[in-house]
Order: C-alpha cells, then sequence, then structure tokens
C-alpha cells in the first residue's frame, strides 16, 4: 500500500511540475503565445520576435532558448546537453522537429523539442518562412493561422517524415505547429 502512495505522490508532483512550468528545479520551455522570446546568443540574449541577427540555427528546449552562429556550434551543444535533465522536452521526444527556411533544408534552421502545445512561429520570427522540414520522433500538426487556427497542412507530418520541398501551395504559409 506505501509503494502506492508514493507513487500517488510522484505522479501528483509531476503534474504539478508540469502545470507550474518546473520540474525538479529546472524550467520547462513553454510554448509562446506572447511576442518576446529572448534566446541566449554569443554569451548574451536575443529577442527573436525581432529577428535572428546572425544566428542561423535556434533550439526551443527544456533549457529555454538557445541560438547558434552555425550548424556545428548547435551540434556541439546537442551533443553535451542530450540526455536525462538535459535537452528533452518533458514528455519524451527523443528528437525534434527541424523547420528550415529554404528548400533542401538551408537557410536558418528552428528546432523545436517543446511538445502538446501550439507554438507560434511569429514569436521566433519563423512566422511564414518554412520550406522544408524534418519531423523528430513525435508526429506534428502545422496550420497556417495562430494558435492551430486556419488551415491544416495536409503533408507528411508523421514521425520521421523527412520533406525537402514543402510544395507551392504551402511554401513560407505554416504560422504554426504541434508536436504530439
Amino acid at each position: 500500500m506505501r509503494s502506492v502512495d508514493r507513487l500517488g505522490q510522484f505522479v501528483a508532483l509531476i503534474v504539478a511540475g508540469a502545470l507550474l512550468g518546473t520540474i525538479g528545479g529546472v524550467s520547462i520551455a513553454s510554448a509562446s503565445t506572447g511576442s518576446d522570446v529572448m534566446a541566449t546568443y554569443n554569451g548574451g540574449t536575443i529577442d527573436l520576435s525581432q529577428g535572428w541577427g546572425t544566428a542561423t540555427v535556434c533550439a526551443v528546449s527544456n533549457y529555454g532558448t538557445n541560438c547558434f552562429a552555425n550548424k556545428s556550434d548547435y551540434e556541439s551543444w546537442i551533443s553535451i546537453n542530450t540526455g536525462l535533465g538535459g535537452v528533452q522536452p518533458l514528455i519524451n521526444c527523443s528528437s525534434g522537429l527541424q523547420l528550415y527556411q529554404n528548400v533542401s533544408y538551408g537557410g536558418n534552421e528552428l528546432v523545436l523539442f517543446q511538445k502538446a502545445a501550439w507554438i507560434n512561429l511569429s514569436s521566433y520570427s519563423f512566422s511564414d518562412e518554412v520550406s522544408s522540414y524534418k519531423v523528430g520522433a513525435c508526429s506534428i500538426s502545422m496550420t497556417d493561422g495562430q494558435n492551430g487556427s486556419g488551415n491544416v497542412y495536409p503533408g507528411a507530418t508523421s514521425a520521421g517524415s523527412d520533406v525537402s520541398w514543402i510544395g507551392t501551395a504551402w511554401n513560407d504559409r505554416v504560422q504554426s505547429v504541434y508536436i504530439y
């Protein structure tokens, strides 16, 4: 009976942490519905709603939002920070959604590890920018309106999908995403 009580307390702690946005003292990144998303970059911070400056890759994780000058810097960071307590959402998706500004995975890249909330890309200066994408370990939805409103993207959105060209009808049209 005592183990059932402890399990119930553990579940209650997890739920409370999720509701409060923290777990074990670590802040959980929340999907942004506002316009100001501050990101760490080159030892300082940048407001992504105002643009990326010289950053080319930004990652949204339970560590917050981190931007990098190049893919190599991002890959070094992700290799160090992946794992228990590292770059993974509260409900585990082992790899994030990668959104690219240009066809064939070119241009700026926004990587999202956030799960179970609509993410407005305008908060990251990435609304109406997506031309290609790679779906991580969890399926997604994409729409052409804020907070999941508008039309739903009809293309490949299941886990592991890899789309080098979103197509003429949806190029530079995605405004919000949801990771399941």
